[in-house]
């Protein structure tokens, strides 16, 4: 049930849209990692400490990282090029990570908790139900966005030196981080 936490490793020939939207899929992963962690009441107590520790270091290492990809890295150069549609997308991403920070900093010491004492699953699973599902809903708003209008305009409008120089940035990133 819980045993599925990693996921799959990225290619090293895709470009930077690639790796943007390989990262959705891993935080689409550890999202209903987590939904099921949260529902996780018969599972053994092995099952829900490697489940917490698993999310815990996807959301405090990868996601981080990702946000930075996002909002150090595409966002001031979408802002540069692109027209008010992309702007105004771009403005809603970045309050949709406020967002989303807000809930994962709820989440954070109930995944501590759960690690350290798997048995307490049956007392948090309330409250982790619902800032999971309120995670999801704003991870399937945020990542539609993205996909749809933000991701595209990498390609779209953005020169390969620039698109290049994105990508060895989310490089650089994940060797230092």
């Amino acid at each position: 049930m819980l045993h599925q936490i990693t996921s799959p490793r990225p290619s090293t020939t895709e470009d930077a849209f690639d790796l943007l939207v390989g990262c959705h899929q891993r935080i689409r992963h550890f999202t209903a990692a987590a939904i099921k962690l949260a529902h996780a009441q018969s599972a053994s107590p092995d099952e829900i400490r490697l489940a917490a520790a698993g999310i815990q270091r996807y959301y405090s290492v990868s996601l981080p990282l990702h946000e930075a990809d996002e909002e150090d890295s595409l966002r001031p150069r979408l802002e540069a090029l692109s027209g008010e549609h992309i702007s105004h997308a771009l403005v809603t991403m970045h309050h949709q990570h406020m967002a989303i920070d807000e809930l994962i900093e709820r989440l954070w010491p109930l995944l501590v908790l759960l690690e350290r004492n798997p048995a307490v699953v049956h007392e948090t699973g309330g409250e982790m139900c619902a800032i999971t599902k309120a995670l999801e809903e704003v991870f399937d708003a945020h990542l539609k966005l993205e996909e749809e209008l933000i991701f595209p305009a990498i390609r779209e409008r953005l020169p390969l030196a620039e698109q290049d120089a994105i990508l060895a940035e989310m490089r650089s990133r994940r060797q230092q981080g």
